[in-house]
C-alpha cells in the first residue's frame, strides 16, 4: 500500500516542468536584456541538471551511451559543472565578487575525485547508494564528496538570494531573489537528507527525495517568473483603465476631433504598446477638456458645484462629479451650437482650481482621476441622453 509521501511522487515533475516554464516565458526577457542572462542562464541549468536524473530522461540516454553506469556518472559530473555555474552566476546577479578560478577549479577537482572514486570502486552496474551495503557500488566517499560539494554550493547560493536586499534593489528582483534561494536552500535540505541516508541506509528517507526536489523546482520557478506575473498584472490593469475610459474618451473626441493625434486605425493600433495607446487616450482626453471648457458659462459651473455639494459625496469623488456634469453640459452646449467663449477657471486638474493640473500627478494618478470622471460621466450621460449625441 503507498504511504501518504508516495503519493506525492507528481510534486517533482510538477516542479520541474514549472522551471522549464519559467525558464521559457522569461526567455525573451534574457535575450533583449544583458543583466537578466546569468540568472536565467542558471535556472536552464538547474532544470536540465533535475531532468536528467528522471527516470524518462535516464532511460533515453541509456539507450544512447553504453552502461547505465557511464549515465549515472556523467549525470553527477555535469550536476557539479552545473552547481559552480549557478553559484558564480548568483553572485554576479547579486553584485559580488566571483572568485571564478578557485571555484571552477574546486569544481574541476571534485570531478577528478568523482571519477577517481568510480573507477577505483568494485565493479557496479549503477552509480546509486544501495538499499545495502552488501550490494556493490562506488565507495561511501564518492557521495560525501558530491553530495558536500552540492550542500556547500547551494547552502551559499540560498544565502546570497536571501542577502540581496541592498537599498535601491528594485523590490521585484529582490523578492524574486529570495524566492529563487528559498528553492536553493530546500535543495541544501534534499544534500542533507542523502546524507542521512547514506550514514543510516533508513528507508524513512528515500521516499522523501522527490517531493523536496518538487517543491525546491517551484520555489525557482515561481522566484523566476515574478516579474512575469508582475507584468501580465500591469497589462491587464492597462487594458481595464483603457477600456473604461473608452466611453469619455469616444464622446469628447466626437465632438472634439481635432484632438486626436492620429486618425483611428486598428491596424497601426495593434503595433502600439498597450501603454503608449493608454497614455495617448489620457492625453487626448485632457486636451478635449481644454476645448470643451469654453462652452460652459460660469453661472452654469457654478450651478454644478453648488448642486455636487448638496449630494455629500466623498471628498474624493466631488472633482469627479463636477468635472463630468460640466462636461455633459458643455458637450449639449456644442452640440446646440453655442458659441465657446474664454474660460479663466482651471477645469482639467484634479481639484476644482488646481494650478499644477495633470502636471502634478503621475500618470497613474490621472489615469486613477479620469477613470472616476468616466464613471460620474456614464452616470450623468445616462440622466442627460443628449450628452453623447
Amino acid at each position: 500500500m503507498l504511504t501518504w509521501i508516495d503519493s506525492l511522487a507528481w510534486v517533482e515533475n510538477a516542479g520541474i516542468a514549472a522551471l522549464w516554464s519559467a525558464a521559457l516565458v522569461r526567455a525573451p526577457q534574457a535575450v533583449r536584456h544583458r543583466e537578466q542572462r546569468p540568472l536565467w542562464f542558471a535556472v536552464v541549468m538547474i532544470a536540465l541538471a533535475m531532468s536528467m536524473h528522471l527516470e524518462p530522461v535516464t532511460a533515453v540516454l541509456a539507450r544512447l551511451v553504453p552502461g547505465a553506469h557511464w549515465v549515472d556518472l556523467t549525470t553527477h559530473l555535469f550536476s557539479i559543472v552545473d552547481a559552480a555555474a549557478v553559484l558564480w552566476f548568483i553572485h554576479g546577479a547579486a553584485g559580488r565578487h566571483r572568485r571564478t578560478g578557485a571555484l571552477f577549479g574546486t569544481a574541476a577537482a571534485v570531478m577528478a575525485a568523482l571519477v577517481l572514486l568510480d573507477v577505483l570502486g568494485p565493479a557496479h552496474a549503477r552509480n546509486q547508494i544501495a538499499p545495502s551495503r552488501a550490494t556493490p557500488s562506488v565507495p561511501d566517499a564518492y557521495w560525501w564528496v558530491f553530495f558536500a560539494f552540492h550542500l556547500t554550493a547551494d547552502t551559499v547560493c540560498g544565502i546570497v538570494c536571501w542577502s540581496y536586499g541592498r537599498h535601491g534593489t528594485p523590490r521585484l528582483l529582490r523578492y524574486g531573489l529570495r524566492l529563487f534561494g528559498s528553492g536553493i536552500l530546500l535543495a541544501s535540505v534534499l544534500w542533507s537528507l542523502k546524507l542521512v541516508y547514506l550514514s543510516t541506509r533508513s528507508p524513512v528517507f528515500a521516499p522523501l527525495f522527490s517531493p523536496v526536489t518538487g517543491v525546491e523546482a517551484a520555489c525557482m520557478a515561481l522566484g523566476v517568473a515574478l516579474p512575469v506575473f508582475a507584468r501580465i498584472r500591469t497589462h491587464l490593469q492597462y487594458r481595464r483603465s483603457y477600456r473604461g475610459l473608452e466611453r469619455l474618451w469616444h464622446d469628447l473626441t466626437t465632438h472634439t476631433p481635432d484632438v486626436v493625434l492620429r486618425p483611428a486605425n486598428r491596424i497601426g493600433a495593434v503595433a502600439v504598446p498597450l501603454q503608449l495607446r493608454l497614455y495617448r487616450r489620457v492625453i487626448e482626453i485632457r486636451d478635449a477638456m481644454i476645448v470643451l471648457r469654453n462652452y460652459i458659462p460660469p453661472a452654469t459651473l457654478e450651478s454644478i458645484r453648488r448642486s455636487v455639494a448638496g449630494q455629500s459625496l466623498p471628498e474624493h469623488l466631488v472633482d469627479a462629479h463636477i468635472t463630468a456634469r460640466w462636461l455633459t453640459a458643455a458637450l449639449r452646449n456644442k452640440h446646440d451650437g453655442q458659441k465657446p467663449h474664454a474660460q479663466t477657471a482651471n477645469l482639467t486638474g484634479s481639484g476644482e482650481q488646481g494650478a499644477d493640473g495633470a502636471s502634478a500627478r503621475s500618470l497613474a494618478h490621472e489615469i486613477d482621476h479620469l477613470l472616476l470622471v468616466a464613471a460620474a460621466y456614464s452616470a450623468a450621460a445616462a440622466a442627460s441622453p443628449r450628452a453623447g449625441t
